[in-house]
């Protein structure tokens, strides 16, 4: 049985999925927020002197990040290097055991860790970094004598901040909570209260939903297909043709703990074939069903699939018997009848043992490679960049019913918080869903350029390795001289959502152009969500903004000439940057995909509590291909 199954398509899929960028909402994290905000917070919690065996605890944590690092180093031409700036063997020392922590010592590595050169960035680096801090933070909590005024203030500011948080609705007003209960947490302190906090915070930031029609297009197909039959059955040489005809279709499994798809074959075989023997030639007319079933199982840790299981049913009747003898026609014609009706029974198993073992066979090896690659590409396109960037959510969990495929995740470090509402509604005549709040966004950007330096060289040899198209924003500009900035630690890129409206914000601590270096600047645009001519648009509110943080527009403070120089220079380029206009282009899918869309916006609401939600509708009608896609032999 040679065929070319659809069967490979399925295996990209939940890799396109992800590359987009889910399940049941809570509907009672605002009331948890109000509620906790009136109730006092770390009552009963009174400060915990922290243990040489907590001690210890975080420096075994700093050695084994600094395993990682050192393995790094070991392979790069400026390791040594890194070393010495680094002052390892302080390092190392630190990290020999909980009666070494040394809170100054600890407090010195963590700035050099901490400083902005260029490649601390890098993931091996952010994980001693953090090591470090959470060590050192143990280390003040059982050593310093200001330990316990710290944690009664960290705590005072923390229901404030609660307090803000459940007024206004807002992230913004929660931005004090997530460095808050990470140093409450490194510290070793007030844990109960921590996981109250915790609890109305730190709700998923991201649900993706995807409708089974979407991901139907890519695999369901028309199965239409004439094939040749020359087979043997009880020692009889069997000939003629087949006509097969059905579908195959990917069929979304209900699941709760991970996403299933069933990819099915589901077919009806026509035959009319003879068979000689002797002077007899036998012409029958034959019906087979065929089924099978390919099963693939995807959850947060790996891509799967069972072996492939398939079915098949055989009816034959006979169309005519031809005797090739000039003596006893009737007679020999009757003796072919009886003897065919005695041996159909077994013939007819016989066939549908075949058909089966056939079609499973082939399932089988046309989805292997397809499946292979695919549970490999799960590993090094998804799982290990997200990881190695820092980026992997900490909660990630996927299902399927009957409709849709869902994802549910939540990105946001111990020291950052997540959604703290409900999502809104998905839009029901939407293929596709995603419903994004904005810590998703701002807490990877801060993971990712937090302190971080971008130079106009750098980004200009990251587009040129994607093979990707500069943006006239980011070019050089042939009356400015080549840029930098230098990203602040805290909210370096945010997105601020409101009702119908979005705020983006770049936040600078250091600018240069030539050999000018200029101060800190915060840069943003604000955006109206308005319907477009069959799309969604976006409009700027006003004018790009460029201030010094905390600066008020207005006030009695005025701009410096050095201010007042890069707001000029910034201006001209955030203004090619964020646009007056920006009207949605419909999404190209990638993959397997590609083929459903581009796909139009038909949603996209912004939500004052930060919440994003963006519905895509199907371009047209999808039509199942009429191209032959499977070949039999019966």
């Amino acid at each position: 049985m040679a065929s070319r199954t659809p069967a490979p398509l399925i295996a990209p899929i939940f890799l396109a999925v992800f590359s987009l960028g889910v399940l049941g909402t809570d509907r009672s994290a605002a009331a948890d927020l109000a509620s906790l905000a009136q109730q006092p917070l770390g009552q009963g919690e009174e400060f915990k002197p922290v243990s040489e065996a907590a001690l210890n605890t975080a420096a075994a944590k700093l050695r084994s990040t600094l395993g990682s690092l050192e393995s790094l180093l070991a392979r790069s031409p400026s390791g040594a290097e890194w070393k010495r700036y680094l002052d390892w063997p302080a390092l190392s020392a630190q990290a020999e055991g909980g009666k070494a922590a040394d809170p100054a010592v600890l407090r010195r590595l963590q700035k050099l860790l901490d400083s902005g050169e260029n490649g601390l960035e890098m993931h091996q680096f952010v994980a001693v970094r953090r090591a470090v801090t959470a060590y050192a933070e143990a280390a003040e909590a059982a050593k310093s004598p200001e330990a316990q005024a710290t944690y009664n203030q960290r705590l005072e500011k923390l229901a404030a901040a609660v307090a803000a948080g459940a007024a206004t609705g807002t992230s913004e007003s929660l931005d004090p909570v997530g460095p808050l209960l990470g140093k409450l947490t490194d510290s070793g302190q007030g844990a109960a209260t921590v996981a109250r906090v915790r609890n109305a915070v730190n709700r998923p930031n991201l649900y993706l939903d995807i409708d089974e029609s979407l991901l139907g297009s890519a695999v369901n197909r028309v199965v239409d297909q004439y094939a040749p039959v020359n087979d043997v059955v009880l020692g009889t040489r069997v000939r003629g043709t087949g006509h097969t005809t059905g579908f195959v279709l990917l069929d979304l499994v209900p699941s709760l703990n991970s996403a299933i798809v069933d990819l099915t074959l589901d077919a009806t075989n026509h035959s009319n074939t003879r068979s000689s023997k002797g002077p007899v030639t036998v012409h029958t007319r034959g019906t087979t069903k065929v089924g099978a079933r390919k099963r693939i199982i995807v959850d947060d840790q790996r891509f799967t699939s069972l072996p492939a299981s398939a079915s098949a049913s055989t009816r034959t009747e006979t169309a005519g018997i031809g005797v090739k003898s000039k003596f006893a026609k009737n007679m020999i014609r009757k003796m072919a009848s009886r003897k065919i009706a005695e041996i159909r029974p077994q013939a007819e198993a016989i066939s549908e043992r075949r058909a089966q073992d056939r079609v499973r066979q082939q399932f089988e090896e046309q989805t292997a490679g397809a499946i292979t690659k695919a549970s490999s590409d799960y590993q090094s396109k998804f799982r290990q960049p997200l990881m190695a960037r820092g980026w992997y959510p900490e909660m990630l969990h996927m299902s399927t019913d009957s409709s849709r495929l869902s994802v549910v995740a939540r990105k946001s470090l111990s020291d950052q918080i997540a959604a703290f509402t409900a999502p809104p509604a998905v839009d029901p005549d939407a293929v596709m869903a995603a419903r994004i709040h904005e810590t998703l966004a701002n807490n990877a950007a801060e993971i990712t350029l937090g302190g971080r330096t971008i130079t106009q060289q750098f980004v200009e040899e990251q587009i040129k390795k994607n093979n990707a198209k500069l943006p006239e924003a980011l070019g050089n500009d042939p009356d400015q001289p080549p840029w930098s900035i230098t990203f602040a630690k805290r909210n370096p890129v945010e997105l601020d959502a409101d009702d119908s409206r979005v705020k983006f914000t770049v936040r600078g601590s250091r600018f240069t152009s030539g050999d000018r270096e200029f101060p800190a600047m915060d840069i943003w645009a604000a955006y109206r969500v308005e319907p477009g001519p069959g799309t969604v648009r976006l409009v700027r509110d006003g004018d790009v903004q460029i201030y010094p943080p905390g600066f008020v527009p207005g006030g009695a403070e005025k701009l410096t000439v050095a201010e007042t120089s890069l707001r000029r220079i910034l201006q001209k380029r955030f203004n090619k940057v964020f646009k007056e206009v920006v009207d949605v282009e419909p999404l190209k899918l990638p993959g397997e995909l590609q083929s459903a869309g581009p796909l139009p916006m038909e949603q996209l609401v912004a939500q004052k509590d930060g919440w994003v939600a963006v519905g895509w509708r199907k371009k047209d009608p999808v039509v199942l291909s009429s191209e032959p896609t499977l070949a039999w032999i019966e």
